[in-house]
């Protein structure tokens, strides 16, 4: 164990050392992660006003402004420091006491200095109607000039927040007014539009849903989850963004054991919304169910193309929806199935039994009913026999009817020939008498 601290010890002063002789070299201000000289505004009023329905799990919503029609959001671009995890396990109470397993490796707290939006890393979910016209009022409190780019969505060029190229960047201090429609719908992303192989590996990112005026099938719960990833040497707040060693996986800037679970009751239905902003594609894994995958970062999938998958893989710069109905009550995983993303730190010691980190939390499906466990195709064979029955008896009350229709028929042909029968009767009668 001495031998370990003397170690990370050393990383961190090499580490220290090594920043400041690159700094002097390349002539870098030493402000690179926040300029003192810039006053943080506060968090705008619109923050953690819930005015959707989406969940971005571990992150607050943001509301909006009207100006006539226009829906007015802000957006600040700011140094963030916060917590990946405190060490704290959020979903340990919904696991039953008996199957824990504690005797394994403690997890370890860490806190992070990265670049965010409102106070937020990632930014807060923007949550829009096709068809809204929105306007986005950016301000830059970092300490290099930045962007915003509108990842996925189809708008005018002027609008597409390429810093250099097709807008000046915003300079620290600086704002711009982003204005444009929503022609699309889905899931889309957002994200620096100026120096992203830095910006946007220190955590300038966020997500833009865009719901259609009406879903065909009502939606009870609505997730969003980003994926990003990190290299933090031993003992460092600081990432280092020059290196492809990703050691740290996060879902919506968290790491287990601190990301809250999904939760929900057993038959309402569910969407998932995955976006991927990091270098690496990750398959997405969720225990107890096989979901249709509905929608990607070009929009909703026909429904005649909707297949279901039990895993869903998210390249970098995409999105994936899932939707299904939480039938399967329980306590389920969700985690990356490259498993080195479900370990923290990947510090190189001997590993033991290890804590839940990076990349997993939890589905939990609430019974309130405890009713008997069925699976979906029992229902559906059960259905069948009921329509097969059902048709059966429809069958047989046709062929009654038919009988009846046969026999009031025959009746009303009865009828018809005694008609005839009297009828000739009383013309004979008549002629006879004539010619009496």
């Amino acid at each position: 164990m001495k031998l370990i601290l003397k170690i990370i010890l050393f990383n961190l002063l090499l580490n220290n050392l090594l920043d400041c002789k690159m700094d002097k070299m390349l002539n870098v201000p030493t402000k690179r992660w926040k300029d003192k000289k810039i006053k943080l505004s506060k968090v705008p009023q619109q923050m953690n006003k819930q005015m959707g329905v989406v969940n971005t799990i571990g992150v607050k919503p943001i509301g909006y402004e009207l100006d006539g029609d226009i829906k007015v959001f802000k957006l600040i671009a700011q140094p963030v420091e916060k917590y990946f995890t405190d060490a704290i396990d959020v979903n340990e109470h919904y696991i039953p006491k008996h199957n824990l397993y504690t005797n394994r490796m403690k997890s370890i707290k860490k806190k992070v200095r990265v670049w965010g939006y409102n106070g937020s890393m990632p930014g807060p979910t923007i949550e829009v109607f096709k068809g809204d016209r929105v306007r986005i009022i950016f301000k830059n409190e970092l300490p290099e000039p930045s962007s915003i780019h509108w990842h996925g969505i189809e708008l005018p060029n002027s609008q597409d927040g390429s810093g250099g190229v097709t807008e000046p960047p915003v300079e620290p201090g600086e704002s711009k007014i982003y204005e444009f429609t929503f022609h699309q719908e889905g899931t889309f992303l957002y994200h620096s539009g100026f120096n992203m192989m830095k910006q946007d590996m220190y955590g300038l990112s966020g997500v833009i849903v865009v719901h259609p005026k009406e879903y065909k099938k009502k939606i009870d719960k609505d997730f969003v989850i980003l994926l990003q990833e990190w290299v933090f040497l031993p003992g460092n707040k600081n990432p280092n963004l020059a290196s492809m060693d990703f050691n740290w996986f996060t879902f919506n800037g968290l790491v287990a054991p601190s990301i809250p679970a999904l939760t929900i009751k057993k038959g309402e239905r569910m969407r998932i919304r995955f976006g991927n902003l990091s270098m690496h594609s990750h398959p997405i894994h969720i225990h107890g169910y096989s979901m249709p995958w509905v929608g990607t970062d070009g929009g909703p999938i026909p429904e005649n193309s909707v297949f279901n998958v039990s895993t869903i893989n998210i390249p970098p710069g995409a999105t994936r929806d899932l939707e299904f109905v939480a039938w399967n009550p329980g306590i389920w995983r969700i985690h990356c199935h490259k498993l080195h993303h479900i370990v923290n730190s990947h510090a190189e010691i001997p590993m033991t039994i290890m804590p839940r980190g990076g990349m997993f939390t939890f589905l939990y499906v609430i019974d309130d009913k405890n009713e008997k466990w069925v699976h979906p195709s029992q229902i559906n064979k059960c259905s069948n026999k009921f329509s097969k029955s059902l048709f059966s008896d429809k069958r047989n009350i046709l062929s009654n009817t038919k009988e009846v229709l046969k026999q009031e028929d025959s009746i009303s042909k009865d009828t018809d020939i005694k008609k005839d029968e009297n009828e000739s009767n009383t013309k004979n009668i008549i002629f006879n008498n004539a010619n009496t």
